[in-house]
């Protein structure tokens, strides 16, 4: 028998075996009971509850073997000489002219979001939440949304067309350009933009290896690209379910926590200072997957609701004004003093956001397959 965080998208098992009437079953409930089927019993090993799935940043082992949390160790806390290399760092960030010089007047400090169709709603409630609060911002921050529909890591790494061309057309008005770009925001996922098939996903750890290195070479795109890119900001997905893209999506925390480890130890494909520079500084944006997120958190199982966009808003919006590192480009001057008593913050996603109760059975009902997954 498969281990019980085996992945099954209810009628498709790990291997890609189909159950014998062919009949997507609709649900983990229909899947019991599934009509026709000549293979109900392997069906209902196949099975996948994501409650089974502790939140990465609990900090328990997954499989009992890997290692979670952000950090080494199992921790959210970043390194302190990690920490203070990304302050010296961010304290360099300043208005740039299109040229790239300093220019404190009519410069910009550009920060530019990558990611699908997801991760621009996710950050067009964050410029919504920003912009209520513009007073307390660096009076030269801006935040660019470059995210396009259908542009999942896979698809961003063809590079060209979808977000490299959105990004070309905010960069390319008057008083802009790419030598402005000094943080990126990458919120990513490693699927395909459908997965009408149902495809399972590749075999773990290998496949979440094969993540790692995309975002990695993806990154020293950037930095070759953006030449002042300095600081990067990388989030994974939420909760995916209800597109059945569930462990997979859960997985892919280890993707960023792997490249980001390698980066902390010095590798030097990850050098992100001096004359062999390969990426930006890294570090997590907040850490958003939830399991408790029912139906009502998506419009149509792929895509945020209004709640889940201003669970997210609110979260980034925390996590910039407490991190150090962001304090000295993010907030205006006379903002930033007031919060340095948050140094030795908890990082902002430890602790679930205050939410409604969850529906207690969220698979209830039929479920489509999958919509063109943004």
């Amino acid at each position: 028998m498969l281990p019980h965080e085996a992945w099954c998208p209810y009628d498709r098992g790990y291997d890609g075996t189909r159950c014998a009437c062919d009949a997507g079953h609709a649900s983990p409930a229909e899947a019991r009971q599934p009509p026709n089927c000549e293979e109900e019993t392997i069906m209902e090993r196949w099975i996948f509850d994501p409650a089974t799935l502790a939140r990465f940043t609990e900090g328990r082992k997954y499989r009992d073997e890997f290692e979670t949390g952000l950090y080494p160790g199992g921790t959210n806390d970043m390194p302190q000489e990690h920490r203070r290399a990304g302050e010296r760092i961010a304290a360099t960030i300043r208005p740039l002219a299109t040229g790239g010089a300093l220019d404190e007047s009519t410069g910009h400090i550009l920060a530019l979001v990558l990611g699908h169709s997801n991760c621009a709603m996710y950050f067009a409630a964050l410029q919504q939440h920003l912009a209520r609060q513009r007073d307390k911002l660096h009076p030269r921050f801006e935040l660019l949304n470059a995210a396009v529909d259908g542009q999942q890591l896979p698809e961003i790494l063809t590079l060209c067309g979808g977000v490299w061309d959105r990004a070309q057309s905010l960069l390319d008005r008057p008083g802009y350009s790419q030598r402005q770009v000094q943080v990126l925001f990458l919120h990513t996922t490693y699927h395909g933009a459908r997965n009408r098939r149902q495809t399972p996903p590749g075999p773990f750890p290998d496949t979440m290896q094969a993540m790692q290195r995309d975002l990695n070479a993806l990154l020293r795109h950037c930095v070759e690209r953006f030449p002042n890119l300095k600081l990067a900001y990388l989030t994974c997905d939420g909760f995916r379910h209800f597109t059945r893209f569930e462990p997979h999506v859960y997985r892919e925390a280890f993707a960023v926590k792997w490249l980001i480890e390698s980066q902390l130890g010095g590798d030097a494909g990850t050098r992100f200072e001096g004359p062999d520079r390969r990426l930006p500084w890294l570090t997590w944006g907040p850490y958003v997957w939830d399991n408790r997120w029912d139906r009502s958190y998506f419009t149509d199982r792929v895509h945020p609701a209004p709640k889940a966009q201003e669970i997210f808003a609110e979260a980034y919006g925390e996590h910039l004004r407490q991190d150090p590192v962001a304090r000295p480009w993010f907030l205006a001057p006379a903002a930033s003093p007031e919060l340095a008593a948050g140094h030795g913050q908890r990082p902002i996603g430890c602790e679930r956001p205050g939410l409604p109760p969850a529906d207690p059975n969220p698979d209830a009902g039929p479920v489509s397959p999958p919509a063109d997954d943004g």
